[in-house]
């Protein structure tokens, strides 16, 4: 049924001038919620202008937070980005905790992988709760505890060099080769992430994976960055874990390296969160919402390294192909019990 045959002691005419008086209304004139929303929203980002700046302690690889805060400061030139990188559970949310308990200046947001810290800090009310405009479109079920977006969904993938490497590796086991036997390397265990990665080598590779794994010998990194710069400096032949984001940036630069991911692969999850402590409250608020946005999902997944949870945002990996660990599995308790066996098994 039409328009028209809903108004029946109405004129052609008149109901379709009242039907563009009422589409004027809405498209031009938003309800009045909508423009105190958007009235708060603009003094957030004129206060966020006079704070000037904003400082982010964060987990993802370099290059990517040089990607994402350029692109934020075109965006919003009047906030200055500076940005950290702590590696570790260890410092990095030990930073922030020390600085909240001493009312100290530093971090006014956080990016990392560790969701069990992000669950129990939501729920002692740690994180800003986003208010910008981009909450309007960013998925529901990716704002983490009300506070935490993901950023990113990262796959793992395997590197080696092709200038020592004649025989191609398709898959894990093909670092089993007698051939590569010391010259492969992996990361030590740093993380929950790092952790989850080697439970699921075992469950998906086969339980004798790891032990013959180590019978190879391989060298232990602090991360990915000196793993994947070690293959491409020809150091070692082949990396058991690593992602697109250093190995493109080293092939950018030269280096011989071909990349293999796994179909599924083993995936992280990144998220984001404005700390409530923080001294520039509004710049947090400011850059979060920015990362919820298209433009910052495509800033930071656009390169084909990582996948946005958002749908649609060009460049973007397929987060279909990958198969994200269960964040609140790999607490204390098992990394304690997890690392005695992995130590015997790999320094032991």
């Amino acid at each position: 049924m039409t328009t028209e045959d809903k108004l029946p002691t109405m004129n052609r005419r008149s109901a379709l001038g009242t039907l563009g008086a009422l589409g004027a209304m809405a498209a031009g004139a938003p309800t009045a919620s909508a423009q105190q929303g958007d009235a708060n929203w603009q003094r957030i980002v004129a206060a966020a202008k006079k704070e000037g700046s904003v400082v982010i302690y964060h987990q993802a690889v370099p290059q990517v937070l040089d990607r994402v805060t350029k692109d934020f400061m075109v965006q919003y030139p009047e906030i200055k980005v500076e940005y950290r990188r702590l590696l570790t559970p260890v410092t990095h949310m030990q930073a922030i905790e020390t600085e909240k308990a001493g009312k100290l200046d530093g971090a006014d947001v956080t990016q990392y992988a560790n969701a069990i810290w992000y669950r129990d800090k939501a729920q002692e009310g740690f994180f800003l709760k986003p208010v910008g405009p981009a909450t309007a479109d960013y998925p529901k079920e990716s704002l983490l505890y009300g506070s935490v977006p993901i950023a990113a969904v990262m796959p793992f993938v395997m590197a080696y060099n092709t200038n020592l490497v004649k025989m191609p590796i398709a898959g894990m086991r093909d670092l089993l080769r007698p051939d590569l036997r010391g010259k492969v390397g992996s990361s030590d265990l740093i993380a929950e992430t790092s952790y989850a990665f080697y439970e699921w080598a075992e469950k998906t590779q086969g339980a004798d994976f790891l032990a013959l794994f180590a019978a190879q010998k391989p060298r232990l990194t602090v991360g990915v960055l000196p793993l994947l710069q070690s293959v491409a400096a020809g150091e070692l032949d082949a990396a058991l874990i690593g992602i697109h984001a250093v190995a493109n940036a080293l092939i950018a630069q030269g280096a011989p390296l071909k990349v293999v991911q796994p179909n599924p692969a083993f995936a992280s999850a990144d998220v984001v969160a404005a700390l409530a402590h923080s001294r520039r409250p509004n710049a947090a608020q400011v850059f979060l919402d920015y990362m919820m946005s298209r433009r910052g999902q495509a800033a930071w997944n656009g390169t084909g390294e990582t996948a946005s949870v958002i749908p649609g945002v060009p460049g973007s990996l397929d987060a279909k192909t990958m198969q994200p660990w269960d964040v609140f599995r790999y607490t204390a308790d098992f990394q304690r019990e997890y690392k005695l066996k992995f130590d015997k098994m790999f320094k032991g």
